[in-house]
């Protein structure tokens, strides 16, 4: 075991040799197996020995600190974990990152309808000027007005509104709110080829103010003609006048037959739909659908639907416009355009989508990230840094050449087929590369027969057996690893080399189950209250009565004080759903009705009188809690142990405070809760690390969540107590079998994960 030796470098003691040999053969046979897999703690040297990397994280500054130990493994696996989650969502965001600048240059280069429109539709002029002539109602505007008489030299203009004071009327859409603001309606200019300049006719007049002076004649004879109202808006929307072409179009409206209102609907909507409108200018077009001319009014309203962006109303619109006039270059063109641009908006809302979609990966990666680098700090927090880790392993190598000058190595030998390895003493063996121990059954110290503290141990056949056995024979004997916890081995265990392979085949052919696993009940009778806990349990035969039923009722206990990581573990236990059923734990029942010492007493009764206790004032109410507690786990009311038990330890002083603890972590392990459980052991021996049954409750938990290096060493700390402990006997078997036949339950590369 030498390499074993050599991987406790810079005073790291016989214990963490020992406890460290089982990670550093296995790490072996993963990095020989697996040249691919993670860096693992160990690595075999050139000249074969087996030693820690210089910059393992499991390098500790404390590396005696058996809770930072195991919460460093815990770490690295973690960090393990969400680096493969980082690279994997990394990869995703970069697979699915749209990366597309040029969207939309190649859709209008390449869509059929944007071909076809030839310009995008926000190069086109949706405000394009329509008007329904008068003669398309069989009416001839000379016949309104005086052609012939002469005009003097000031001239009139149609001022509608002098003409005829029109305050509310129902056929002129005041509801509306562009025709309510009316005054203010702007006036983009005009462009040149606006179709309304040719309409009122040079026949009327020389000019547009001579044709506006005889509509003004017109009307002073004739104030309710809606020809000539009709005829002065045209006048006002040539001068650009949003107001006066309102108020004329409202008369003509209020004046106009059912069948010619399209006239004034059409000039209305052209204007509220130029002043921005266009909502309003719409419900206007529309009324004007009922009337008749359906090209003038649905070419209009497809311009303002295009405008407004309702595509859909827009192209079916355009579609009615050329059904009234197919081949109607401006309806072709507008509608393609809608259609290009209904397109591009769809393909650039998607791209918007996938963007914010990457922008939110992005983020939560870069949450992630924060949080690994974070945890690595926590973990580069306990790690010792390279140059002392260089120093240490200098430090040691030299004093490992002068125990090997003064032969503090033992030799072993193998027995008959190699099925048996005996050494004189518990101490540590120089072994090789490529050396294979599947077929040893046992290992033998001595004359005292037992398992040995290692996974597996080898000859060193170039060592001087007959100096060496000179130096053995004036060795100290090591004791008895069967005979632990101060509960002697029996005569089997001390004459029979135990276990054998075959015995471990036989019992434990494989890895137990989780739910196999024992859970144990830490008795407070170890820490010196047997004399105070017999009174509690010590209940007479006529002190219940029949009809008294009463369970033990922890919450109306008042806390002396709270522990704040532990209210915040009750408040996330709260919300599991598998405490919320009930599972009675027949070990906790078994060891219930054993502390009692009136054997033919019910549970029920037993917790009456346990509610009983509670109210005596004599009594240390935390241990009462404590075996309240336990009360409620045999019943199966995890709710109802749980508040027991975190009031005893509320109510606990500070250095007995592992006893609720312990007990409540295994009721955690009993509902298979196993992680939970073992932060609360952790926090368990931080208090006291004296107890065997932290230490095997702890284990058992490493071994259902599958961390078996950490059950290991937790089973091996369990082994070096002296403390008294005849309910941990019944674990000791299944932990030798795993420390010593480890070829059975193909757990030698799980050893050395992390």
């Amino acid at each position: 075991m030498a390499a074993a030796g050599a991987s406790g470098r810079g005073g790291l003691g016989r214990a963490w040799v020992f406890s460290g040999w089982a990670l550093g053969l296995c790490s072996l046979l993963v990095s020989g197996t697996r040249p691919a897999a993670a860096t693992t703690h160990w690595v075999v040297t050139e000249d074969g020995k087996i030693q820690q990397q210089v910059d393992s994280p499991m390098n500790l500054r404390n590396p005696h600190d058996l809770v930072i130990l195991m919460r460093q493994e815990t770490t690295v696996n973690y960090l393990k974990e969400l680096e493969k989650q980082l690279v994997a969502q990394k990869i995703h965001i970069e697979e699915n990152e749209d990366r597309d600048t040029g969207l939309e240059q190649r859709h209008n280069k390449e869509d059929p309808d944007c071909i076809k429109a030839k310009v995008p539709l926000g190069d086109l002029d949706l405000y394009d000027g329509t008007y329904i002539t008068l003669e398309s109602k069989d009416i001839r505007p000379e016949d309104y007005i005086d052609t012939k008489s002469p005009v003097p030299p000031d001239l009139q203009q149609p001022d509608c509104t002098k003409v005829l004071d029109l305050p509310y009327s129902i056929h002129a859409f005041q509801h509306l709110r562009g025709v309510q603001e009316r005054v203010n309606l702007s006036a983009p200019l005009l462009p040149k080829e606006d179709p309304i300049f040719t309409y009122l006719s040079r026949r009327l007049g020389r000019s547009i103010e001579e044709i506006g002076h005889r509509i003004y004649d017109g009307l002073m004879k004739n104030s309710s003609s809606w020809v000539l109202y009709n005829m002065a808006s045209f006048y006002w929307r040539i001068k650009n006048e949003p107001y006066q072409v309102v108020e004329c179009a409202m008369r003509a409206l209020h004046f106009s037959s059912r069948q010619n209102k399209d006239i004034a609907l059409v000039n209305l909507a052209n204007i509220l739909h130029r002043a921005h409108f266009s909502a309003d200018a719409a419900i206007v077009v529309h009324a004007a659908l009922d009337y008749s001319d359906f090209f003038t009014s649905y070419y209009t309203l497809g311009n303002i639907y295009a405008m407004l962006g309702e595509y859909n109303h827009s192209v079916l619109c355009y579609d009615h416009a050329l059904q009234a006039k197919p081949g109607f270059e401006q309806a072709v063109k507008r509608k393609h355009a809608v259609l290009c641009q209904q397109k591009l908006e769809q393909k650039l809302e998607a791209q918007h989508r996938s963007l914010q979609r990457t922008l939110n990966e992005l983020k939560e990666y870069q949450k992630q990230h924060d949080h690994y680098l974070r945890q690595q700090d926590v973990l580069d927090k306990y790690k010792l840094i390279q140059e002392e880790q260089i120093l240490r392993n200098i430090i040691h190598e030299t004093q490992m050449a002068k125990e090997a000058q003064l032969g503090n190595h033992q030799i072993c030998r193998l027995g008959n087929q190699q099925h048996s390895l005996h050494c004189q003493w518990d101490q540590p063996v120089r072994y090789h590369r490529g050396d294979i121990f599947e077929n040893v059954e046992y290992v033998q110290f001595g004359e005292d027969s037992s398992t040995s503290s290692m996974t597996s141990v080898n000859l060193d056949l170039h060592a001087n057996q007959s100096d060496h056995s000179q130096s053995l024979q004036s060795s100290p004997v090591a004791r008895s690893v069967v005979s632990v916890w101060s509960v002697e081995s029996n005569r089997e265990k001390q004459h029979i080399l135990w276990p054998h392979r075959s015995d471990c085949m036989k019992s434990f052919p494989k890895i137990p189950d989780p739910e196999e696993l024992p859970t144990y009940f830490l008795p407070p009778e170890s820490r010196g209250f047997r004399q105070v806990v017999q009174p509690i349990l010590s209940i007479p035969r006529d002190t219940i009565g029949h009809a008294e039923t009463q369970a033990p009722d922890c919450s109306s206990i008042t806390d002396a004080r709270n522990n704040e990581s532990l209210n915040i573990l009750i408040k996330e236990l709260d919300s599991n759903l598998d405490l919320k059923f009930k599972m009675p734990d027949d070990q906790a029942r078994q060891v219930l009705h054993s502390r009692i010492n009136n054997q033919s007493i019910t549970q029920a009764k037993i917790g009456a009188f346990l509610d009983h206790a509670m109210k005596k004032p004599e009594d240390p109410l935390w241990l009462v809690l404590n075996e309240a507690g336990l009360y409620w786990r045999a019943v199966g009311n995890s709710t109802f142990a749980i508040t027991c038990l975190q009031k005893a330890f509320n109510l606990a002083p500070h250095e007995y405070q592992d006893i609720p603890l312990v007990n409540l972590a295994n009721l955690l392990i009993h509902y298979g809760l196993h992680l939970d459980a073992s932060r609360l052991l952790l926090k368990a021996l931080a208090i006291n690390a004296s107890e065997p049954l932290t230490f095997l409750s702890l284990g058992n938990a490493y071994l259902a969540l599958n961390n078996i290096s950490g059950a290991l060493q937790a089973f091996r700390h369990a082994l070096d107590l002296t403390t008294k402990c005849s309910e941990c006997e019944s674990s000791l078997k299944m932990i030798r079998c795993l420390q010593f036949y480890p070829f059975l339950y193909n757990i030698t590369t799980s050893v050395c994960s992390g």
